[in-house]
């Protein structure tokens, strides 16, 4: 099953960035000092992701402007697409939010226009910028955003960031996106969610064969500053070859700053289904937790 993925937004939202490290499985730590040079035009990625194939359109936002007035490029952009993501940051919005919301909403326009069963997401990216008192408190902000745009879209608004302390936003909104459209998704995060939630200072998630965190999930009291972490081991492992010496099955003791982590890495094995690994960790020093956790996720997940 074929699905159809647009990304728009102006200029140095991050639309690239998200892409590489959702579907390309690139680490964020090297792409927040390396910045991805501008995307020329419309450039066009195919990419699996469980259940369904996706074709990613990442549009110049340089050239949006040409694109809202063009209808020949709206109906390359627009036809027979299912998920529209307009991606905006902090700044933008703060600075020029009623031009956002107009934008958005000629976005929507086009978009009913060419394909009325698309549907709109807007991701509110870069949210580390935004100060402390409002970050707190994202009902507040989504309740603005809403109000200023002034279209149903409470439930399709998304907050994000690379910077290590929210880069677990950026996976949790695709994977919460996508799983809108893949039941597969829908049911390994159901699955994940029910499991964890019994489970205490604990994170899991599930990659697939290109090493991207496709679905994800974690106690409430888990260390928000070691989720980052989580990832940055992981994805030096995958760049360094080293997978092979740690998704053995056995638990690893890794030294973080001057915390403990304890990580297990499970071969999945499920190449049809484009699942590699289940990777769990936990700051917890009790041993016998992450082999209970891993057992339960691996029962529950339904998938041989």
């Amino acid at each position: 099953m074929g699905k159809k993925v647009v990304l728009l937004g102006r200029a140095g939202v991050g639309k690239s960035t998200l892409k590489e490290i959702i579907f390309e499985g690139n680490n964020p730590e090297e792409l927040m000092i390396h910045s991805l040079a501008p995307t020329r035009g419309m450039e066009t990625s195919i990419y699996s992701w469980l259940d369904i194939e996706l074709s990613v359109f990442d549009t110049s936002g340089q050239e949006l402007k040409n694109l809202l007035k063009d209808e020949s490029e709206q109906l390359i952009a627009f036809g027979g697409v299912d998920i529209v993501i307009y991606i905006f940051d902090y700044e933008i919005w703060h600075s020029d939010s009623q031009e956002i919301a107009d934008e958005i909403k000629e976005v929507n326009k086009i978009m009913r226009r060419i394909n009325k069963q698309a549907q709109l997401m807007l991701i509110f990216h870069k949210i580390d910028l935004i100060p402390k008192i409002i970050r707190n408190n994202v009902k507040i902000l989504t309740y603005q955003i809403q109000n200023i745009v002034n279209l149903p879209i409470k439930h399709s608004i998304y907050f994000t960031s690379i910077d290590q302390d929210y880069i677990y936003s950026i996976h949790n909104a695709f994977s919460e996106i996508i799983s809108r459209f893949s039941e597969k998704n829908f049911s390994l995060k159901k699955a994940l969610d029910s499991t964890i939630s019994n489970f205490s200072e604990c994170i899991c998630y599930i990659t697939d064969y290109n090493n991207s965190i496709i679905v994800q999930s974690k106690s409430n009291n888990f260390n928000i500053n070691l989720i980052y972490e989580t990832y940055r081991i992981f994805y030096n492992l995958s760049r360094d070859n080293k997978n092979s010496t740690y998704n053995d099955g056995k638990q690893h003791l890794l030294n973080v700053d001057d915390k403990i982590l304890r990580m297990l890495m499970i071969p999945l094995e499920a190449p049809n289904l484009n699942l590699k690994l289940l990777v769990v960790a936990t700051e917890s020093l009790e041993e016998d937790l992450l082999n209970n956790l891993a057992k339960k996720i691996l029962s529950n997940l339904n998938i041989y």
